[in-house]
């Protein structure tokens, strides 16, 4: 029997405590499922409607909870009023992140602020960076409690501070694949008429 079957030298399974609850610190977003072909949506369980599979990793290096995950589904599109009604809370969320991470206070309506607040695809997101406090969803239904995100800090609070970004690559690709499919296709120019020969003259 190989060494790789041995357990012997593994260490001893830890519990891992929730953070608690109202914890302020700088979540990284990123998705768990979907891809750019799709716009980085996917089906819920039932198939019933769509969205975003969303992973938090908490970034802040000096955070007794740096790289912890937490985990959170955004709902957008649905065959019903409640599906509806989750797609509006779940644009709430999204249209905070943004603002979050670039600083935008939510009654900002200047033309800069407006623009900042629009993405060129869901993709744009991944590695975004942004300031939220996080709360604990209790054991329900067989689940054990979770961490969950309770709200977004954004920059009228007096928590909020300016989050550093990452660039992410897939996030840089997916923009530019989503600028290119957008932009007008090239028109080649028109070639010069061909001068007829002396003797094909009138």
């Amino acid at each position: 029997m190989s060494n790789e079957h041995d357990l012997n030298d593994a260490g001893e399974q830890r519990s891992i405590e929730l953070i608690p609850a109202n914890t302020i610190a700088p979540l990284q977003l990123g998705f768990r499922s979907g891809d750019a072909a799709n716009d980085y949506l996917s089906n819920a369980a039932d198939n019933a409607s769509d969205g975003l599979d969303c992973e938090f990793v908490v970034a802040d290096e000096n955070s007794p909870y740096f790289k912890r995950k937490l985990y959170q589904r955004f709902t957008l599109h649905g065959t019903t009023p409640g599906h509806e009604q989750a797609g509006q809370i779940s644009r709430n969320t999204l249209r905070a992140i943004l603002e979050s991470a670039r600083g935008i206070r939510p009654d900002d309506k200047s033309e800069a602020a407006q623009k900042a607040r629009m993405v060129n695809g869901w993709g744009d997101f991944i590695g975004m960076r942004f300031l939220a406090r996080i709360g604990v969803k209790p054991a329900q239904n067989g689940y054990n409690a979770k961490n969950t995100l309770m709200e977004v800090i954004t920059p009228e609070r007096t928590e909020w501070k300016v989050t550093a970004q990452v660039h992410t690559a897939t996030a840089t690709a997916t923009a530019t694949a989503t600028a290119t499919a957008k932009a007008p296709a090239a028109v080649a120019p028109t070639p010069p008429p061909i001068a007829k020969p002396a003797w094909a003259r009138d």
